[in-house]
């Protein structure tokens, strides 16, 4: 009887709000306000085979309220709230229905003394865990976020701005029992002033936050990150004769991080200059000098900025590095321009000397080409080393044409790079990429294509290769079929993180904190509109994946399905959807978990005020 009446009470307040007039904008004194948004009523049923199924007559919505007091320059104000919003049903983004609240609003924004607040929560929605290359894990769970902004303006005294952010999220992902979570918080200060021909500015910083990674990936129960940073530094600028300027900077990071029992802290002071002059139009020099007083703290810190950390390294350990460079540039042509450089870079770390001479010249060149564009780069680079005299030759080029070839658009970039220095002297880097795209219309026809590959990794140190594959194609005949599919393959090396695997961003980690990934996707897409708005669209996806860590390995598939109907007459729409997902990692020992979400019913635009 209970389960009658809330079905029976979802019925009349949905159907009510249908049928509910429109209104024009609404202004109460000073105050101006509009209001607007789309309410929806009908059947929702979801099931999992690890959960059961539940059925309901859903109630759902979203809207916009909007406005100003006064002024939009003095207070203006916007909020957003959607509930029982299925995305998965509008966009194949998600399977769950989720609910939340965006909420923003300026201050002052016509003084000198600007400010801005935002809010955001969301319930019981989709998210992903990242791999590189591939479909990312499907999650799900809830996420809130809040910043503030203040700024001062004011004439002849320095400027100032603060901001403060957090936010926090916890999620589940699909086909295993692991729990994810993350959270952060950060504050910054930054301020300006310019006196008797100088500029100068300072800032500070300080943030942190913790995550927890799920088993799945980590191998560990409780494998929890925590991190903390602050920053603070000063700079100064000047103008110098020949149209030239002069800056320096003093810069002072600390972090600290936890992982697994280890823990790990360091301190940082890097030291900037550079001059640059510009004698004539066509000719300008400048020269830069950068000292670190922590090398391994640099590299320790690049792995933080990305999500990780270095069980128990030594990030307070005895390095240095100095780096001199001047560079010379001139335009010969509108089309080509050409530069010398000199550098030296010397570097003391794990108890020993390192330097490096490397000169070198760069070409670019661009122009219109056979009906099309072309622009494309050079770089020579001669390295000879401190230690063995030995010299090695290191190049990088790039190009990129655009072009319309038989009527066909297309275009196409290719990169390659051989022996180009990372932080470390000691370690160097070789990669390629390429892609090309091409697209034509028949008439009503449209056909598309597209192709891409990048390869990477350290150039004397095996087992660092990552490399990706991927195409795509699309046909489409007016508004009567669109089709689209593409294919994707990856491998290599991976950072674990909170938020996913991540590219490694420095050459040296320990294994405990790697993950080898591999694998490929593949999906298709079909929609269609066959009569005035009536709208029928449809997709599949399909990823196999394997990772490997210190701790576990597994194989992980997940399948994605939706399908779309939608006809809108007059302010109101018809819409049904059907999603289904399935997802499983044999690194659990559980079997996949398949949910699928199934919702029909109608829904209304509304501008009430």
């Amino acid at each position: 009887m209970a389960g009658s009446l809330r079905v029976a009470s979802f019925l009349l307040a949905g159907f009510s709000l249908l049928v509910l007039p429109c209104a024009a904008q609404v202004q109460f004194g000073e105050l101006s306000t509009d209001l607007s948004g789309t309410v929806s009523t009908g059947y929702t049923a979801s099931s999992s085979n690890l959960t059961g199924s539940n059925h309901s007559w859903a109630v759902g919505g979203a809207g916009t309220f909007s406005g100003s007091f006064y002024n939009p320059n003095f207070v203006s104000f916007n909020a957003s709230i959607y509930l029982n919003q299925s995305r998965a049903n509008s966009t194949f983004q998600s399977i769950s229905n989720a609910s939340g609240v965006n909420l923003t609003t300026n201050i002052f924004g016509g003084s000198r003394f600007p400010g801005s607040i935002s809010y955001s929560k969301a319930y019981n929605s989709d998210g992903n865990y990242a791999v590189p290359g591939l479909a990312n894990y499907v999650t799900h769970g809830d996420s809130d976020s809040f910043g503030i902004n203040w700024n001062e303006n004011l004439p002849d005294v320095p400027s100032l701005s603060a901001g403060f952010q957090m936010g926090s999220s916890k999620y589940s992902v699909y086909g295993t029992n692991d729990q994810g979570k993350n959270a952060f918080h950060s504050f910054n200060l930054n301020s300006g002033y310019k006196f008797t021909g100088f500029a100068v500015g300072a800032y500070y910083s300080d943030g942190g936050g913790h995550s927890l990674i799920p088993e799945v990936v980590s191998g560990q129960t409780s494998a929890q990150i925590k991190s903390g940073n602050s920053a603070y530094g000063a700079n100064l600028t000047h103008l110098l004769p020949l149209h030239g300027s002069f800056t320096a900077g003093v810069n002072r990071s600390q972090f600290d991080s936890s992982y697994l029992g280890f823990s790990s802290s360091g301190t940082i002071d890097t030291f900037t200059s550079a001059a640059a002059i510009h004698p004539t139009n066509k000719l300008s020099a400048t020269m830069s000098a950068n000292y670190s007083d922590n090398l391994s703290g640099q590299l320790y810190q690049s792995v933080l900025a990305a999500g990780g950390v270095i069980p128990g390294a030594d990030s307070n350990a005895s390095s240095n590095s100095l780096d001199l460079m001047a560079v010379t540039s001139y335009t010969f042509l509108p089309s080509l321009q050409g530069s010398g450089f000199a550098e030296r870079r010397t570097q003391y770390f794990l108890g020993s000397s390192y330097g490096v001479n490397s000169v070198g010249g760069s070409a670019t060149f661009g122009r219109r080409l056979l009906a099309g564009s072309f622009n494309g780069a050079l770089t020579i680079t001669d390295n000879t080393t401190d230690a063995t005299g030995a010299n090695t030759l290191g190049l990088s080029t790039n190009a990129n044409y655009s072009s319309r070839v038989l009527g066909w658009q297309v275009t196409g970039s290719f990169g390659y790079a051989q022996n180009v220095q990372t932080l470390l002297v000691t370690y160097m880097n070789s990669f390629y990429n390429y892609s090309g795209n091409a697209r034509r219309r028949f008439g009503k026809l449209s056909l598309g294509a597209g192709a891409g590959a990048s390869r990477t990794g350290l150039t004397e140190q095996q087992g660092t290769l990552s490399s990706s594959q991927s195409y795509n194609a699309s046909l489409g005949y007016s508004s009567l079929l669109s089709g689209s599919a593409s294919y994707s393959k990856s491998n290599g090396q991976a950072l674990i993180t909170g938020a996913g695997l991540v590219p490694v961003p420095t050459p040296i980690l320990p294994s405990s904190l790697l993950s080898l990934y591999g694998g490929d996707s593949y999906s298709f897409g079909l929609s269609s509109s066959p009569a005035k708005r009536l709208t029928i669209a449809a997709d599949y996806a399909k990823s196999t994946t394997n990772t490997a860590g210190a701790a576990i390995s597994s194989m992980n598939e997940n399948s994605q399905y939706n399908v779309l109907i939608q006809y809108q007459f007059r302010k109101m729409a018809f819409n049904s959807g059907y999603a289904r997902l399935e997802q499983g990692f044999s690194g659990t020992g559980t079997q996949p978990e398949i949910v699928s979400s199934y919702y029909m019913g109608i829904s209304r635009w509304f501008n009430f005020f």
